[in-house]
């Protein structure tokens, strides 16, 4: 279903940033996957030292180059974040032009079930060859890879390719890339890194520099970003597309807004021309009411997300929230998934800088963290019966739909460019829904508690990724629990 005014405002704003580009460079993106340098990333950015915002992944590394070029008036408190992020530009930035060869490999007992920002291998065994070359307008980047005994049947992969060519401040490209929409550190509630990366053609914005117009530079540092995606064959609807676009900004030093939406539309059998993509960018696929059941254009999510952090008025705290709905009432998003959560930082002078979080998801349609909902509702639909959901994991949230799920995480940096990172999390999964076939996580109302603990390491001949943990799932409806222990190495350079 279309949220009708959060589009009609998200494509006015494409329009607009079509119309009104700032040459930029083209550069390398810095994919999600590693909570310290997004950490790092996001002591500079509540200090005022870079504008981007941060809350739409992956980022444009030339964007945070040229905005930390010559920098040094920091606070000594802030040196050491400064230090890390540059060391991470000197070796995976927009300068190391050129051809650039890579390898990764990584064995674990099992992969987790429950995925959030960090990138843990997806499963018990990888290996991988990469080549990147970045030049004045062109970038590529091909990956080879190969999975044991995967989940999907898919040894090979080229997960993480891309090849692109900038125009103007424009980053046009054909990726399979992941992406992480929103503010939150366990989970997106529209689209995350849980699922393999969909392939795509994808419009990014290299620059989020504002407007050099005196009545749009309020907007502050923006970003926009449209994708046109292609589902799997072995799926209800096979061949559906999938179809994306986020806007972005930071209007002030404490806010930073998101506005998203994301769509299934086409395939086999669905009616798949300009005149149905028009009705979807509309908000004309409400069956029965705007439309016929069989035009229906397919299955939508839209929503907005907030941080609002105490960084300028001296106070290391932040408040976030993502809500993303699953209908549309009266033109405006309605049924809400709904995300919380606060995260404080500080710096401890012999151990590094830290960040915890206190994070809370409701995936509940309507639930809104403490009320009642609509079950079987979230990342379904009736026609599209495979939901938001591709090759077996939810392109949205990791706990899929009807879960309410407590999460306390930590991220800690040391001087020498190595992280850690733990997390504690319960609640409940498929807490309100009958039993489902489509769940990627709890088949039935489950009850869910996780401890993890992940360091990386920075050697001189790569980088280094240990992780460990523990999930346990007791099913509500036969009594029987599952605890199972997860442990992982991954070698990458």
């Amino acid at each position: 279903m279309v949220p009708g005014r959060l589009m009609r405002s998200s494509t006015t704003t494409l329009l607009l940033a079509t119309l009104i580009a700032v040459p930029a460079a083209a550069g390398p993106w810095l994919d999600p996957g590693d909570m310290g340098l997004r950490h790092d990333l996001q002591l500079l950015a509540d200090a005022g030292v870079i504008g981007t915002p941060l809350s739409a992944w992956p980022l444009s590394w030339g964007d945070v180059a040229a905005q930390l070029a010559g920098r040094s008036d920091v606070p000594d408190t802030l040196a050491p974040a400064l230090a890390r992020v540059r060391a991470r530009l000197r070796t995976d930035g927009p300068d190391t032009s050129g051809l650039r060869l890579g390898a990764q490999a990584s064995l674990g007992s099992e992969a987790r079930l429950i995925r959030d920002f960090e990138d843990l291998p997806r499963q018990e065994a990888e290996a991988a060859v990469r080549a990147e070359w970045t030049g004045e307008r062109f970038a590529m980047r091909l990956v080879g890879q190969y999975v044991a005994d995967p989940d999907d049947g898919r040894e090979l992969r080229a997960d993480g390719s891309y090849a692109g060519m900038a125009l103007g401040n424009w980053m046009f490209a054909a990726a399979m890339t992941d992406r992480w929409w929103g503010p939150g550190w366990q989970g997106s509630m529209i689209l995350s890194s849980n699922a393999r990366p969909i392939p795509a053609f994808t419009i990014d914005r290299n620059s989020t520099a504002p407007f050099e117009s005196k009545w749009l530079r309020w907007i502050g540092h923006w970003d926009f970003v449209t994708l046109w995606g292609f589902l799997e064959e072995d799926r209800a609807v096979p061949n559906a597309r999938f179809f994306g676009m986020r806007f972005t900004a930071r209007p002030a030093r404490w806010l930073e807004i998101g506005l998203s939406r994301t769509a299934m539309w086409c395939g086999d059998g669905r009616p798949c021309g300009f005149d149905t993509f028009i009705d979807l960018l509309t908000g004309k696929d409400n069956a029965g009411d705007n439309v016929a059941p069989e035009d229906e254009p397919g299955n939508q999510l839209g929503g907005y997300d907030i941080r609002l952090s105490g960084a300028p008025l001296g106070l290391p705290v932040a408040l976030y929230t993502q809500r993303i709905g699953e209908d549309e009432q009266d033109l405006q998003p309605a049924l809400f998934l709904t995300q919380a959560g606060i995260e404080t930082w500080g710096r401890i002078e012999w151990l590094g800088d830290f960040r915890l979080y206190l994070e809370v998801a409701d995936t509940l349609c309507g639930g809104n963290i403490t009320g009642e909902g609509t079950p079987d509702c979230a990342y379904e639909h009736s026609i599209y019966q495979t939901g938001m959901r591709y090759r077996g994991r939810t392109i949205g949230h990791s706990f899929d739909n009807d879960a309410e799920v407590w999460t306390l995480g930590a991220v800690l940096s040391d001087t020498a460019g190595h992280s850690w990172t733990a997390s504690l999390a319960a609640g409940e999964l498929n807490r309100e829904g009958s039993p489902s076939t489509t769940n990627t996580v709890a088949a039935v109302k489950t009850r869910y508690r996780s401890a993890s603990l992940v360091h990386r390491r920075r050697l001189p001949i790569g980088e280094l990724q240990g992780a460990i943990g523990v999930e346990s799932f007791d099913n509500r409806v036969s009594g029987a629990s599952d605890e199972e222990w997860r442990v992982s190495l991954d070698w990458r350079r």
